[in-house]
């Protein structure tokens, strides 16, 4: 017994010398186990009790004379009244005071919640009558370098039942257990979080070295800055900018003045930046496959009338492979205001207006830079991922496609919930530092995820030679389509076993998923009709939703508790959907955010109206962004840009499948060649 607790104590980390003579005394020993939390109690139970009880053969649970019975329900009701927790894993405990608690049985709660775990009273030990509690866990996982997924179970909660319990049956009734609740009060499909509360799921702990190498270099430059302007003595903006660290454009233009600025790079950016977005062909040029078109809708929303934020059509074309802007229009309110849908007078710019064009396009750098954060990165990957992340754990749980997607979706809502306030609501950095409201960036976010869709979703063709963002988005769809066949050829047959699970995923999904959203000017012109220069493979089908009442954004997977023809190609088409967006499409976006972001003059979220005009030259500290604002913008860019943690290729968890590793291995030289470093590559959205 003394060598097994010496053993105990080291592998709890205490070390062999707390039994170093004197020994321990009983009463110090109870203390000691006393002070620990309940799972290292539970820890203490299970390696002691091989020891400490003689052999015997596993009994038969269904001769065991005593049984607990009850019900797990989620928290929160559904339309239909309560939700069970079904397949949740439950161990039945004596609890004792001073000495190891007593594991009695263990089972799972049914399709229906419904558990029912037999055991033996004489296991509370000798003389000892059982003091019960229920304790629950959900499943987690690493792979084995030959692809075997290993469980291991964490506890999420439990539930005291009675002291002393002499009886053979107990009846916990129908426990709620507040396990990954949707927000009721959100307009997107969020996870509920009480105030003061926290997320029922953590980060992993090297992520927290990752951040602190990432901001430490940096953090005292911003503190210096907002000393400085809260001491009446800001910095100018090009020598804030010099404190930070040379981002590329910084770097261009040291070397080669202007070179940043230029009509090509302006283009190149649009095609491989961090903007990297769909463009459809130009509609007012039928048959021209060199014509391409952008439009920025802002005006459609409430603004704050200090940031100018114009509506942009932006025209662009192919010349000789690069890609060009030739003529930009802008929707410009009168300075001050604020309404959605106020009057704008349209001004139109092409390359020979000189000094108005480079305003222009300034403009519109600033306008795609805000569209990027707040579509390409905070609404179609971190938002649109959450609804996929709040699904999959409240229902796969024995189902093998929770191997497949949990290490993808497991730290989403985590940093979504710091978004909430660092960077939106009414003190966020994006309502602060652009001319949205914050009224105004929840109603675009909710118009950008009503136009997500995973049915049909394709990465869209590259426009030329040089459009590398769109040529690895591809290469990096079929890696992922691999990855996903051979999942599914490994583990089919077990997916559609548990189809249960897939058919409550799936109807949670489409039940909190936003209505589908499809602007007026698009219904117009798409839904039902030829429109070959729209670009589908990336949207929605809006001939199936630009329909009234809309249907939900989402589309179901299935509406049956067996697949039925199709659908499992339908499941891996969604697989293939979440794994593209929590890997390449979000590691795009993010670590261009210093290449593309880290220089004030060159773009920012918000240019002000300055004296009455945002067309001005660079250097008019009216319009720029403030210091505090700009020191804020170079800080969070580099801080995005720079904290990377749960790569791919690292795999430091151990969860994702070594498969999908050695095949992006395999094509590194490629991604490579193609603009992305696959190292850099996060296996899930956390930063």
């Amino acid at each position: 017994m003394l060598a097994a607790l010496r053993r105990l104590l080291s592998a709890l980390g205490l070390g062999p010398r707390a039994l170093d003579p004197p020994l321990l005394e009983p009463d110090e020993l109870a203390r000691w186990y006393s002070s620990l939390d309940h799972d290292e109690r539970a820890a203490v139970s299970r390696k002691l009790a091989p020891r400490v009880r003689a052999p015997r053969a596993a009994p038969d649970p269904a001769a065991l004379p005593a049984v607990a019975v009850g019900r797990l329900v989620f928290e929160q009701d559904g339309p239909g009244g309560p939700i069970p927790l079904h397949h949740v894993r439950v161990e039945l405990w004596d609890r004792d005071i001073g000495s190891p608690d007593n594991f009695l049985g263990e089972g799972f709660t049914d399709a229906d919640g419904r558990f029912a775990v037999r055991y033996d009273p004489a296991d509370a030990g000798l003389g000892d009558t059982p003091d019960l509690e229920l304790r629950f866990f959900e499943p987690q996982h690493t792979f084995r370098s030959d692809g075997r997924a290993v469980d291991t179970w964490r506890r999420i909660g439990s539930e005291r039942g009675p002291d002393d319990h002499g009886g053979l049956h107990h009846d916990f009734g129908t426990l709620r257990v507040p396990y990954w609740e949707y927000d009721p009060t959100a307009p997107l499909p969020r996870l509920l979080v009480a105030e003061e509360g926290t997320p029922p799921t953590a980060y992993a702990p090297g992520r927290a070295l990752a951040m602190l190498k990432a901001v430490a270099p940096i953090e005292a430059i911003k503190r210096r800055h907002l000393l400085q302007v809260r001491l009446g003595i800001a910095p100018t903006l090009p020598a804030l900018q010099a404190d930070y660290p040379e981002s590329l454009t910084v770097r261009m233009e040291r070397q080669a003045p202007g070179s940043s600025r230029s009509d090509a790079f302006f283009g190149e950016r649009m095609l491989n930046g961090m903007f990297a977005t769909v463009l459809d062909r130009d509609p007012e040029a039928p048959g021209d496959p060199a014509a391409f078109r952008l439009y920025l809708p802002w005006n459609a929303y409430e603004q704050d009338g200090i940031h100018c934020l114009p509506d942009v059509d932006l025209r662009l074309r192919l010349v000789d492979g690069r890609l060009l802007p030739v003529r930009i229009v802008l929707g410009l309110r009168e300075p001050g205001a604020t309404a959605a849908g106020s009057p704008v007078t349209r001004r139109a710019f092409t390359p020979g207006d000189g000094a108005d064009w480079e305003a222009a396009k300034r403009v519109v750098r600033v306008s795609a830079t805000l569209d990027a954060e707040l579509g390409n990165h905070l609404a179609q990957c971190h938002l649109n991922l959450e609804q996929y992340a709040i699904a999959a754990h409240r229902n796969l749980r024995r189902s093998p496609l929770r191997w497949l997607l949990m290490p993808h979706l497991r730290e989403v809502v985590l940093i979504n919930h710091s978004a909430n306030e660092f960077l939106l609501g009414p003190g966020g950095y994006i309502t602060r530092a652009s001319a949205l409201t914050d009224r105004a960036i929840q109603a675009r976010l909710k118009h950008l995820l009503g136009s997500y869709d995973w049915r049909g979703f394709a990465p869209a063709p590259p426009l030329c030679e040089g459009h590398r963002y769109a040529r690895a988005a591809q290469l990096f769809w079929r890696v992922i389509g691999e990855h996903v066949d051979a999942f599914f050829a490994e583990h089919g047959a077990a997916v559609d076993a548990q189809w249960l699970e897939v058919r409550r995923f799936s109807d949670d999904l489409v039940a909190h998923a936003v209505p589908a959203f499809v602007c007026r000017w698009l219904r117009a012109r798409v839904p039902g009709k030829d429109a070959p220069w729209f670009v589908r493979s990336e949207r929605m089908d809006l001939d199936e939703k630009a329909v009234e009442p809309p249907p939900r954004a989402v589309s179901a997977i299935t509406r049956t508790d067996t697949p039925q023809p199709g659908e499992q190609d339908a499941l891996k088409q969604l697989c293939r959907y979440i794994i593209f967006f929590a890997t390449f499409r979000h590691s795009w976006a993010n670590n261009l955010q210093w290449e593309d972001g880290g220089e004030v003059l060159y773009s920012c979220l918000g240019l002000r109206w300055g004296r009455g005009n945002v067309l001005v030259a660079e250097d008019d500290p009216d319009v720029a962004p403030p210091p505090d604002e700009a020191t804020e913008m170079l800080w969070i860019s580099w801080m995005l840009s720079k904290t990377s943690y749960g790569l791919l290729l690292s795999n430091e968890e151990g969860d994702v499948h070594p498969r999908l590793v050695e095949l992006l291995r395999a094509r590194a030289a490629e991604l490579a060649a193609l603009g992305l470093d696959v190292r850099t590559v996060q296996s899930r959205i956390n930063i």
